[in-house]
């Protein structure tokens, strides 16, 4: 895979994540894929907590109004959108085409942006753009909960199995989400299993690797296999 198919797949990403972050200045809305796993302990304290939160939150607490937005999400918002559009005006004056028109206030869509700088970017300039484009993914990852390194995720390798379309066996859940070097979000499968170079997306410590632009594509290779379990069950 060349350089700039990288950081393009980086824009991507972001770009098809957007509405779920726009959706998500509303406190309590539920973030994609994270399934962090407690101990009873920890279960039973955050219980605790919640249930403290709920008291001092009654109708007659004074003072308490819960913040019709998260700030935090609109401030990543804010970031990635100007993020997006310096990226987009550098890379039209790099390559002498017409930029997007410059967002106008209350604007809060950077996908044009992102769209823009992903088709136009060109060999010379990938070098700039890929800590932009990285930059934003691990922002917009944050801000959705997608990342808690050493989080490790409820699902079973397909490969750690052994499952192909045809032959469904075994099981083992091996797969954590890590924070590599050069702020690489990713999961990696901690056991000793060989996919197929065609899935892999790089390899780490000799463990095979899916950054978190590949998440997608590997959510249904998970899915695929689970249904083939079930079909020879």
């Amino acid at each position: 895979m060349s350089y700039v198919q990288l950081v393009t797949d980086d824009l991507q990403w972001v770009a098809s994540y957007w509405e779920d972050l726009v959706e998500s200045r509303m406190p309590g809305t539920p973030r994609p894929w994270r399934h962090q796993t407690l101990t009873l302990d920890q279960r039973t304290e955050r219980d605790r907590l919640a249930w403290q939160e709920r008291l001092e939150r009654n109708s007659i607490a004074p003072g308490e109004h819960p913040a019709p937005l998260d700030l935090g999400v609109l401030d990543t918002m804010y970031d990635v959108l100007v993020r997006a559009d310096d990226l987009a005006a550098a890379v039209a004056a790099h390559t002498a085409l017409q930029p997007p028109a410059p967002p106008r206030l209350g604007d809060t869509d950077a996908r044009p942006y992102l769209q823009f700088a992903a088709k136009h970017l060109t060999d010379d300039l990938a070098t700039y753009a890929a800590p932009i484009a990285r930059t934003m993914v691990v922002q917009m990852a944050h801000a959705l909960a997608l990342t808690f390194d050493g989080q490790r995720l409820d699902v079973e390798c397909p490969w750690c199995r052994g499952v192909t379309p045809d032959t469904p066996a075994g099981g083992a859940r091996t797969w954590r989400v890590r924070e590599l070097p050069g702020n690489l979000i990713a999961i990696v499968c901690e056991n000793v299993c060989e996919p197929p170079s065609k899935d892999i997306g790089t390899w780490w410590k000799g463990c095979p690797v899916w950054p978190l632009s590949e998440w997608d594509w590997l959510a249904k290779r998970v899915e695929r296999a689970e249904r083939s379990v079930k079909i020879s069950a």
